[in-house]
């Protein structure tokens, strides 16, 4: 009784201790090795639970899995603490727990089938595609392929199956090995008098699948598209205001004027760059308004000399009291608007309130006074060269269908990426950098430069193996200058999708459907597995 009460205990630390190498993973520490012990540490915990009270319980499996998305989450998204309040932050953080409370839940009645790598590989990958989409806009921050965008040798399989494939691998070798060691302890110890080589056959199907997941992780790759000419890009980073120390009277004057001023010092007299790139919030008042004349005066100023140039801007909406678009206004050189995108994902709570009718009471929201209105569909902008761009602003970087969408729109797909992003609210964080590294894993996924611009720091070039050049430092007025391969081809996941994804929401449904409705139970083993909770 002694020993079980332990087992019980124990199985809070570990699945603790699971979502404690899923932070690690991530920036600011940025481990990535660490993913692979994410998932079994998990199960390990659901293994001490159901041994220490005879079958997991009903919900225990959901608790465990809540602590892990707890830990995890907690800190990697204390960085909206200071814009969202912990109202904010930890409604989101709630969220993201309760998904991995119904991953352990589903994993629980699976925990003695000797298919569980396979199903944890599904259950993993399902979370984090449902994460994508829903509730509301969907937040798949933290996702365990975002981890792997720095020296992981399992980056450039995204270019065939996308992050998702990444993720399925991860939980496949990690559960996959866990099994097995655990097959290995259970059957040494009751192998009598069989010999050790006869024992450890029950462990032949787990070591396959681990092998064989590394073994997909090495050949699933290519190179990524070919290249055929060059684009001369200047980005501009102009917010040096670090507003919760030293906040200045006039924001939006004060960085359209670095910008203004950072743009003319870095062209000086040389040749103008063929595009120069504003991050988003670059122009914060609509420069057709009183309000924004004397930001157009800034912008006619450096668009003169900037070549082209792509702003991130603020546009009053059809009530400008009520509304406003979230946009990229495209400029030539004689600094005339001649296209924009419009964002067309938009931050729930952060950029517009669902049901504001009902919510308007609370006092956090009225940082919110207007609600953005999203753009209309998918829109490439195309320079007086002919270089085709898509544009992506902010929060869309998660979304590997407004990525592939706005690339492909048009008779032929953008060569070259804008990732115009305004993380400046999150002061001194870790934000900026796990921002960057979903541009970095959307680089390799669509094999193209992507130019990340951002208002406060953190701008990168990012090339098609998901390397970043030329990281700036946060809170500095700074620019960084590069000449840009234009990709001439697709990937293959460019071309097909998100399959993966929507294929295992379908899976995790049908195991499910499985589970609770007559399917298999925590009881219900299999011999081939060395199956039964273990003594």
């Amino acid at each position: 009784m002694i020993a079980r009460r332990g087992l019980s205990a124990g199985a809070p630390a570990v699945a603790a201790a699971s979502g404690l190498v899923l932070l690690a993973a991530h920036p600011p520490v940025g481990w990535w090795w660490l993913t692979f012990a994410h998932p079994p540490l998990l199960i390990a915990a659901l293994w001490l639970a159901a041994t220490a009270d005879e079958g997991p319980g009903r919900w225990r499996p959901f608790g465990l899995g809540a602590v892990a998305g707890l830990v995890a989450f907690g800190p990697m998204l204390s960085w909206l603490i200071a814009p969202a309040g912990y109202v904010g932050w930890g409604l989101l953080v709630g969220v993201q727990a309760v998904w991995m409370g119904l991953l352990a839940l589903l994993l629980s009645r699976f925990l003695d089938h000797r298919l569980l790598p396979v199903i944890a590989a599904i259950g993993w990958t399902a979370i984090d595609a449902w994460r994508a989409i829903f509730p509301l806009n969907g937040f798949e921050w933290g996702a365990i392929a975002y981890a792997h965008v720095d020296a992981s040798w399992m980056l450039p399989m995204a270019r065939v199956v996308g992050g998702r494939g990444i993720t399925l691998i991860v939980a496949l070798v990690g559960v996959a090995a866990a099994v097995a060691a655990r097959q290995t302890v259970r059957q040494i110890r009751g192998r009598g008098d069989r010999s050790i080589e006869d024992a450890l056959t029950g462990t032949t199907l787990p070591l396959g699948l681990m092998v064989g997941g590394l073994l997909v992780s090495i050949l699933i790759t290519i190179e990524a598209p070919p290249t055929e000419g060059t684009l001369d890009v200047l980005v501009v980073q102009g917010n040096d205001i670090r507003h919760w120390e030293d906040p200045v009277p006039d924001p939006p004057t004060t960085i359209t004027t670095n910008l203004r001023d950072e743009t003319l010092a870095a062209i000086g007299d040389g040749p103008p760059p063929d595009l120069t790139v504003w991050p988003e919030s670059s122009i914060d008042r609509d420069l057709t308004t009183e309000r924004g004349a004397n930001l157009r005066s800034l912008v006619d100023e450096a668009a003169g000399v900037a070549g082209e140039m792509v702003a991130g801007a603020t546009m009053d909406g059809p009530d400008p009291a009520a509304n406003r678009f979230i946009a990229a206004l495209q400029f030539d050189g004689d600094a005339q608007e001649v296209d924009r995108y419009v964002k067309r994902r938009l931050v729930p709570f952060g950029e517009y309130i669902p049901a504001r009718e009902l919510l308007d009471w609370f006092p956090p929201l009225e940082q919110v006074p207007r609600d953005a209105i999203s753009g209309s569909g998918p829109q490439q902008l195309s320079t007086a060269q002919q270089v085709r761009l898509a544009v992506i602003i902010c929060f869309e970087t998660l979304f590997t269908d407004i990525w592939r969408t706005n690339i492909l729109t048009g008779d032929d797909p953008a060569q070259l990426v804008l990732s115009l992003t305004n993380d400046a609210s999150f002061r001194d964080s870790a934000e900026p950098a796990q921002h960057l590294a979903q541009v970095q894993l959307r680089a390799v996924e669509t094999g193209r430069w992507v130019v990340h611009a951002s208002i406060a720091g953190g701008s990168a070039f990012v090339d098609p193996a998901g390397n970043a050049h030329d990281v700036t430092p946060l809170f500095a007025v700074d620019s960084i200058r590069r000449d840009l391969p234009l990709a001439a081809g697709q990937t293959p996941y460019l071309a097909t999708g998100d399959i993966l994804g929507w294929t295992a929401r379908i899976a995790v449904l049908g195991l499910a459907a499985l589970a609770w409705i007559g399917g298999r139970r925590p009881d219900e083993t299999s011999d081939a597995a060395g199956s039964g909770p273990p003594g």
